[in-house]
């Protein structure tokens, strides 16, 4: 199972903080399909007989085979798309999604498959459809305000949504993901995005902010910032979104001038001054960061990131001077 999880890992993107949790949050959808959709291991037991092998242990050819030697039953056809989706091969759990679809078209497990797998082919258009019948079936049941899978669904509706060009009927998935799961960074992001594009930067910034909290690199959460802030003709903010952005993409020559700048117009403002902090650190000015993270705690001292890089500098600079 570990060789099949990191084949799927190394055809989705690692280049970004977000797309580390995207990727995550496929490989849990591969994991927990089963579980959650299809009585999981009690259906291999019952009608394939491996004993507690799961199929990916048991392997493509011989779910091919199953298929093979019972194709009406939808439920290993399902089985097999969902073992193509997390191996990397989104085509081909279509193939399997759409023969279910056909004679089935409520089959929660082929329409949630064949989401993901348009996504990941990039085919936003051909994703909402299933996804929306998705979570018409799902939305309304007992546990759907901690159903996971379900927020997943609503992630990715929201996200194809914006992709054609749609946000004001993204909005209401991603609220609803955020509902049931309020620290999935990407779905803040996303949100934000969308009511950016709605033309309402007052409502994106606090979700844009949410998602920095959680991932402080997250490069595209301060760009959508600094769309905000541009929208609202706000240039010091503007300076603390750039500033930000560029610490994000380790420019920090750069970071220093916006954020210097931004806690000069800015002086009440902790999280100009929690940035210059980080920035002061990673350039080993860190007489200069004591100084700004103080500020920052003065400002606004149950900040937990500001607390933790205070006690961090205090640390190092007395490990530097014993």
């Amino acid at each position: 199972m570990i060789t099949k999880i990191k084949a799927l890992l190394q055809k989705i993107d690692f280049s970004t903080p977000q797309g580390i949790q995207r990727t995550i949050w496929i490989v849990a959808a591969a994991l927990l399909i089963n579980v959650l959709l299809f009585g999981g291991y009690y259906y291999w037991d019952r009608y394939v007989h491996v004993g507690d092998q799961s199929q990916t242990e048991m392997g493509i050819a011989e779910l091919e085979t199953a298929v093979r030697e019972d194709p009406n039953d939808p439920d290993k056809r399902v089985m097999l798309a969902e073992y193509y989706l997390s191996s990397g091969l989104p085509d081909k759990a279509l193939e399997q999604t759409a023969q279910v679809l056909e004679s089935i078209p409520d089959h929660e497990g082929a329409l949630l498959i064949s989401g993901v797998a348009f996504t990941r082919l990039n085919q936003p258009e051909n994703a909402v459809e299933p996804l929306k019948h998705f979570v018409f079936l799902r939305k309304d049941s007992p546990m759907a305000s901690s159903d996971t899978v379900l927020e997943m669904a609503y992630y990715f509706l929201g996200e194809s949504y914006l992709k054609i060009n749609r946000p004001l009927d993204a909005i209401e998935p991603l609220e609803s993901a955020i509902q049931i799961s309020p620290t999935d960074a990407d779905a803040l992001y996303q949100l934000g995005l969308a009511f950016n594009a709605t033309e309402k930067p007052e409502e994106a910034l606090p979700y844009f902010d949410r998602a920095v909290r959680l991932v402080p690199d997250f490069t595209e959460a301060y760009s959508g910032m600094i769309e905000s802030y541009t929208s609202l003709e706000k240039p010091e903010l503007i300076a603390y979104a750039r500033g930000m952005e560029a610490f994000s993409q380790r420019d920090f020559e750069t970071a220093q001038t916006y954020l210097e700048y931004a806690a000069q117009t800015l002086p009440d403002y902790s999280p100009a001054f929690l940035g210059l902090a980080l920035t002061y650190e990673q350039l080993d000015q860190l007489d200069f960061a004591l100084i700004s993270v103080t500020h920052a705690l003065d400002l606004d001292p149950d900040n937990f990131a500001a607390q933790q890089t205070f006690g961090r500098l205090q640390a190092t600079i007395a490990a530097q001077e014993s």
